[in-house]
């Protein structure tokens, strides 16, 4: 039998898988939405949140009081308050139709799931919904977000204080421009490492998990390209700490390792 050669270039392999120098696997198998809702016995998801973190299209009719949307080669097409959807432009019904609910329009998680070739699987003991679609997981809880846990927005921030973090030469007033993000502790770390050591701007973020209600922590992991044919691979292990009546970095340790490509893998 003839030998076959197999060339594997990795950065073939992320044009492929990602088509963006930066990507996080974490965030893109793992994702959380806070608001959903059990009413008369139905699991209903918040559809915007929860179709953007499938990576699908959204889009919003105001004069028809529509909003389809689009994953792959599928289009889902909903009418508040109407029990008749549409799915590639073919009718059917549902026995609990879209809703309007603050601003935000809410359907029952198996019609989405469904609908996308996926599944939804209901955690009575965790009241959790989980939506799979392919090797995407969408997690939904529905039980009020608990006063003590990080809102998204404070997420959002404390990620970008941590990216800015990376260089502190263009600081004057490090400790008090940093203060209401980061611990003392971690202001001191940084100040004496000038910055955070192998850090990379990360934007993508993953689950957080708390250890208590005052300690938690988050995982990032992102393939960056490095020259022209290998990869980077950069994991992040972000520490909070509640303190001063709010969460703040308490920590950050990131690691870098370049991954070069295989070639000459031979094939009997």
């Amino acid at each position: 039998m003839k030998k076959t050669i197999i060339a594997l270039t990795l950065s073939f392999v992320c044009t492929l898988l990602i088509g963006n120098p930066t990507i996080s696997f974490a965030n893109n198998f793992s994702n959380t939405v806070d608001n959903g809702k059990v009413e008369n016995g139905r699991v209903l998801i918040p559809l915007r949140a929860v179709s953007e973190r499938f990576n699908s299209e959204v889009i919003w009719n105001q004069a028809k009081k529509s909003i389809t949307i689009i994953r792959g080669n599928r289009e889902l097409l909903l009418y508040v308050n109407s029990h008749t959807a549409l799915l590639n432009n073919a009718a059917f019904k549902l026995d609990v139709p879209a809703k309007i609910d603050n601003g935000t329009t809410y359907v029952p998680a198996r019609v989405f799931a469904e609908a996308f070739g996926g599944t939804a699987l209901w955690s009575e003991q965790e009241r959790k919904a989980t939506i799979t679609i392919g090797q995407q997981q969408v997690f939904i809880r529905t039980e009020p977000l608990k006063s003590w846990r990080m809102s998204q927005e404070r997420i959002d921030v404390l990620n970008t204080k941590i990216n800015e973090a990376t260089d502190l030469s263009s600081y004057s007033q490090i400790r008090t421009y940093f203060r209401p993000y980061f611990t003392d502790a971690f202001i001191n770390k940084i100040i004496y490492s000038n910055g955070i050591k192998n850090n990379a701007i990360l934007t993508k973020k993953a689950d957080i998990t708390y250890d208590s209600t005052t300690a938690a922590r988050m995982h990032q992991s992102a393939y960056l390209e490095s020259g022209p044919i290998n990869l980077e691979l950069v994991d992040r292990y972000v520490f909070y700490k509640f303190v001063d009546n709010q969460w703040k970095v308490d920590d950050v340790n990131v690691g870098r390792q370049i991954i070069e490509p295989l070639y000459g893998l031979a094939v009997h």
